[in-house]
């Protein structure tokens, strides 16, 4: 698992994260209000979907940030 938090005030929040739980590798969206979005990663490869997760959360993890702190 690889996951992006955020400082919120005294706490971290979970804002983006990548696990294989359910037996396929995926995206979860976390958003303020406990609600979250599931994306597919189309890898079988739980190595290579490692290194797709890893990727996206450096590219984009500006992205993610301000999304879910625009939803606070």
């Amino acid at each position: 698992m690889v996951q992006l938090e955020v400082l919120v005030g005294r706490n971290w929040a979970p804002v983006a994260r990548y696990d294989t739980a359910h037996g396929f590798a995926h995206l979860d969206l976390l958003h303020p209000k406990r609600r979250q979005d599931k994306v597919l990663v189309r890898e079988a490869d739980f190595n290579k979907a490692l290194d797709i997760a890893l990727t996206d959360l450096l590219e984009n993890w500006e992205a993610y940030l301000s999304q879910y702190l625009k939803e606070m």
